[in-house]
């Protein structure tokens, strides 16, 4: 194994480019000749099992110490609202500003904006792409922070806009979870299917903030006692939610109401003719109010999650 004087200056730039990936790579190094690139990234294989772990932190800290020392940043720091020009921008140029971008790039950026202007950009890319930019959103804390100050800087010159100062946000589940608690409830399954595939880390995190309507009708029966015998459930809004629902599961959750109200509850039939945008905004309404009890502390996310108790 090298110790960190045993490197060159060249293993030092490759063991860079390993540690910050193609896409930021690319970006932070446009000087260098695409035929050099690929080198370096070959040079970068050939250390991956001869340099610690330890050692490529120590290389990675020089070039942070080194960056930061330079006069264009010198005067920055993580604490600076470094993309607060991305505010400024409408839907249409922060599409055309982020669009040529890689996912992991558009993804960071994307996390520096709300969740509603970054639903349109997601709505302008195609299915393959923002299944890379939704997954890279979990990930965005592995970004050396060099890399992120780099990125905002970039990103600066293109929309040619002088910032003022905003605090950067890492993305994570919680952020994950907004983009999909915006979608429709199929929609949202198919990204936690995928997030199961790719990255059960990420679908973990996911789920400690996200619940789809499935999770709820599933919940066990005392918590679901507890919810569905709420006064503030609207029967109207529950039976639309539950018209595409198996009978066995409308006359289960019918038992957790208070015994008028069940008595009132009429479920929906084909007869209703419940369109699919109908059903889905009744879900949405519901883990809404789930949602409210659950940031209020009145129920607690892992009881809705926990598995039903099986007699024996």
């Amino acid at each position: 194994m090298k110790t960190k004087e045993e490197l060159t200056g060249y293993d030092k730039v490759a063991i860079l480019f390993d540690i910050l990936g193609d896409s930021l790579s690319l970006n932070m190094f446009k000087d260098i000749p695409e035929a050099e690139f690929y080198k370096i990234w070959d040079h970068a294989k050939t250390l991956k099992n001869t340099v610690p772990t330890a050692v490529k932190k120590e290389v990675l800290e020089d070039y942070y110490f080194k960056m930061l020392s330079k006069d264009k940043y010198k005067d920055q720091t993580s604490s600076e609202k470094m993309f607060e020009f991305l505010e400024a921008l409408d839907d249409e140029q922060l599409f055309v500003l982020l669009s040529p971008e890689k996912p992991k790039v558009i993804a960071l950026a994307l996390e520096q904006i709300d969740n509603e202007k970054r639903m349109i950009f997601l709505s302008k890319v195609n299915v393959e792409k923002q299944n890379k930019i939704v997954l890279q959103t979990g990930e965005l804390n592995d970004i050396p922070l060099e890399a992120i100050i780099h990125t905002a800087n970039e990103l600066k010159k293109k929309c040619a806009f002088l910032p003022e100062s905003v605090k950067f946000s890492r993305g994570g589940g919680k952020s994950v979870s907004e983009m999909l608690g915006k979608m429709p409830e199929d929609d949202a399954k198919k990204y936690l299917e995928q997030m199961k595939l790719d990255n059960p880390g990420l679908l973990q995190e996911v789920k400690k903030y996200f619940l789809l309507f499935d999770d709820i009708v599933a919940m066990p029966d005392g918590i679901a006692a507890t919810f569905w015998g709420d006064p503030e459930i609207d029967l109207e809004i529950m039976a639309t939610a539950l018209a595409d629902s198996e009978t066995e599961t409308v006359d289960k959750l019918q038992g957790y109401l208070p015994g008028k109200k069940a008595a009132m509850f009429t479920p929906k039939t084909a007869d209703d003719n419940v369109s699919k945008r109908e059903i889905d905004e009744s879900k949405g309404k519901i883990k809404d109010q789930l949602q409210k009890k659950i940031d209020s502390g009145d129920i607690n996310i892992d009881d809705v999650l926990a598995a039903p108790e099986v007699e024996e």
